[in-house]
């Protein structure tokens, strides 16, 4: 979940409108992350180098307290990002997963089975390719 909203923060910190929230309602229940499409590969682009690049450094030169700092700054929320966490939570959705398809041949025939998108689609997936 941090490195996601790390993510986000970078996105938003970027500014150009990047990205940005909106709300309309009062108790944020129409929140809406706006990310503009035509600015990803210019000014999205740019952030998230930066962002990984600076990650980089600090993993590769082992270097605990900048590193700290830097994890610490961009995933601590601040008070305006703070008073939206009932709301993202509340309409929180199930991550998705993705379930591999078999595929079955038999003599001169090849079909491909699909499975759905449960723990049970996934055991299923696993154990009918014999692994």
């Amino acid at each position: 979940m941090q490195a996601r909203y790390a993510i986000m923060k970078t996105f938003l910190d970027a500014g150009e409108g990047l990205a940005s929230l909106e709300y309309t309602k009062d108790d944020f229940s129409d929140l809406v992350i706006k990310l503009d499409p035509s600015k990803i590969e210019t000014v999205g682009q740019k952030a998230i180098g930066e962002f990984l690049n600076k990650l980089h450094v600090y993993k590769c030169s082992a270097d605990v307290v900048g590193g700290t700092k830097f994890y610490n700054d961009i995933t601590s929320v601040s008070p305006e990002i703070r008073k939206f966490r009932d709301i993202v939570l509340e309409k929180k959705l199930a991550r998705k997963q993705l379930i591999q398809a078999n595929t079955i041949i038999s003599e001169d025939d090849v079909a491909i089975k699909e499975y759905p998108e449960t723990e049970i689609g996934m055991i299923d997936s696993f154990a009918e390719r014999d692994i």
